[in-house]
């Protein structure tokens, strides 16, 4: 993929974990999505499927700074529950740091809280990881 360089880059820049992109968009049962603006990445996210149990687990939302508040994570979500049902998947499964606006993000746009982890992050405990799903087939 031709984006992996500035995908890499960025996530290096705004997240504290180094991950391996191309294992993760080149990954066995993994979905991953670039949207841009003006020819330059605005975000990325994608979700990774579980087939034991037809649940997917959303990988990352990441939208550029430059490009918030334009509606882009709500439609990385659309796409990607369009892309679960298409694929027969029951449930969305995502994690989110307790201090995070994705928080919110998800909660406005129909998740429900499942479960809460308060030593997930290795930080200074201010922060606990809090897990949410969405019902694909109810919606």
């Amino acid at each position: 993929m031709k984006d992996l360089p500035e995908i890499e880059r960025l996530n290096n820049k705004y997240f504290h974990e180094i991950r391996d992109f191309k294992k993760i968009i080149e990954g066995r049962d993994n979905h991953f999505f670039v949207g841009k603006k003006d020819g330059k990445i605005a975000g990325f996210s994608g979700f990774h499927v579980f087939q034991w149990n037809n649940t997917a687990r959303i990988i990352d939302v990441f939208i550029h700074p430059q490009s918030r508040r334009e509606g882009n994570a709500t439609k990385f979500f659309k796409k990607i529950k369009e892309e679960a049902r298409k694929l027969g998947i029951r449930t969305i499964i995502a994690e989110a740091p307790s201090l995070n606006p994705v928080l919110s993000f998800y909660l406005k746009n129909g998740f429900r809280v499942c479960g809460f982890n308060d030593r997930y992050y290795a930080n200074d405990g201010k922060e606990m990881a809090i897990f949410l799903s969405f019902d694909i087939i109810s919606k």
